[in-house]
């Protein structure tokens, strides 16, 4: 027997979990189960330490339970392989689980979390688990050899799956909840380590005030030492950022790093800033759309859907923060401007904020006409003929262009 040591998918367990035998439920078959082996080796006993039973009888009724024993037995075995599968995910849950029931909480959610994994008065759900993880230790050994004849004898197979049949009736269908309940405090714990991991960071300030966004110093978490860190501000007057901007020059990590840190921000971590303040809104993105060649969709019709989902909940709620990189680049130059420009204005008619990276410069002109856009870009500049970035966000539009030495260096002849 192999046991795998790769996680199982929770959503399997569930299934595996909640899944009936209804055979081994049922009254006369437990009895049968439980009488049977009991009279069996009664007589056995009794016919070779008595003269009170004749051992012909002893003959007739082995047959009859080894024919019991062969009954079902794929569906045993399939039912116990499952239960190998799961054994390390069962007792890696059963100590989490654990560690949890034993824990005295002061907060009154993790209070709150913990009487989730009660069962009853005298049970909780890593007692629960544990008694799963007793069933496997009960049916561990029946391929061995030598197992088959006391297996045979006792129909052990049979006590095992009733014992686990009655597991998945009582508690089966709270699995679920109790993994979601585990999954909630890993969450928390790592919520909770991001400020000693990083003191440096600062605590959010989330409010209704007149700024957006206000941020100092503000870098993306995943850098390290790499990261280069900037001040923004989004108010309410100026709420829609247009970021232009050469290949490579950060417009796409910078709307990465806005998002990331309000998602931080809005489940109570700690930012990668000097100072971070900013309202409380619903993030939409429209970032690496894909096509999916199943349902024949193109990379560009994908972009549609996921802009339309944005503009309907722009409309419905007016708290919508989005983000859009490089805006309908799967298709021509003149429908890319002509769309971007509606929809911006569109978006920030309905009362959506937030930042658009392009590099249709002419979009940059929606400033001077349009007074909810501030424009904003980075920039490139050559070092002994090396194309260098120091990724800082500037106020205004791009001026500079990259293509063409990158195109170069990618050894095309240009005339």
């Amino acid at each position: 027997m192999i046991i795998s040591n790769k996680c199982v998918n929770p959503e399997e367990l569930y299934e595996w979990s909640n899944a009936r035998n209804e055979l081994y439920t049922k009254k006369w078959l437990i009895l049968l189960a439980r009488l049977l082996p009991c009279m069996t080796v009664i007589l056995i006993t009794l016919s070779c330490f008595t003269s009170l039973v004749n051992f012909k009888l002893v003959c007739v009724v082995l047959p009859v339970q080894l024919t019991i024993f062969f009954i079902d037995s794929k569906s045993r075995s399939a039912a116990f392989e499952k239960i190998y599968k799961y054994k390390n995910n069962i007792n890696i849950y059963f100590k989490l689980l654990n560690l949890i029931v034993e824990k005295d909480f002061n907060s009154n959610h993790l209070k709150q979390l913990k009487n989730n994994l009660l069962v009853s008065k005298d049970e909780n759900a890593a007692d629960a688990v544990k008694k799963l993880s007793n069933i496997y230790d009960k049916i561990s050994s029946r391929n061995n050899a030598l197992f088959i004849i006391f297996n045979i004898l006792l129909l052990w197979d049979y006590q095992c799956m009733i014992k686990f049949e009655k597991w998945r009736i009582k508690s089966g269908k709270d699995l679920k909840k109790w993994l979601n309940v585990v999954g909630e405090f890993e969450a928390l714990n790592s919520i909770s380590n991001i400020i000693y991991d990083n003191p440096e960071w600062a605590m959010p300030s989330i409010s209704d005030n007149n700024y957006i966004i206000k941020a100092e110093k503000l870098g993306h978490p995943l850098l390290s030492k790499k990261r280069v860190c900037n001040d923004i501000t989004i108010d309410k007057n100026k709420n829609i950022l247009l970021i232009t901007g050469s290949n490579m020059s950060g417009k796409s990590t910078f709307l990465r790093t806005i998002g990331i840190n309000l998602i931080l921000s809005y489940i109570g971590a700690p930012v990668c800033a000097k100072k971070f303040g900013c309202s409380l809104m619903q993030i939409f993105t429209c970032m690496r759309t894909s096509d999916n060649l199943e349902n024949n969709i193109s990379s560009f019709y994908a972009e549609i859907l996921r802009i339309k989902r944005i503009v309907e909940e722009v409309q419905e709620n007016r708290k919508v923060f989005f983000i859009l990189d490089e805006l309908f680049k799967g298709t021509n130059s003149i429908d890319r401007h002509d769309g971007a420009t509606a929809l911006i204005k569109q978006l920030g008619s309905d009362g959506g904020s937030g930042l658009i990276s392009t590099h249709d410069l002419e979009l940059c002109d929606l400033e001077n006409t349009y007074s909810k856009i501030k424009n904003y870009h980075f920039k490139e500049y050559y070092l002994n003929d090396e194309l260098k970035f120091d990724y800082k966000i500037r106020e205004g539009a791009s001026t500079t262009r990259n293509a063409i030495h990158l195109i170069k260096l990618a050894g095309i002849r240009l005339k």
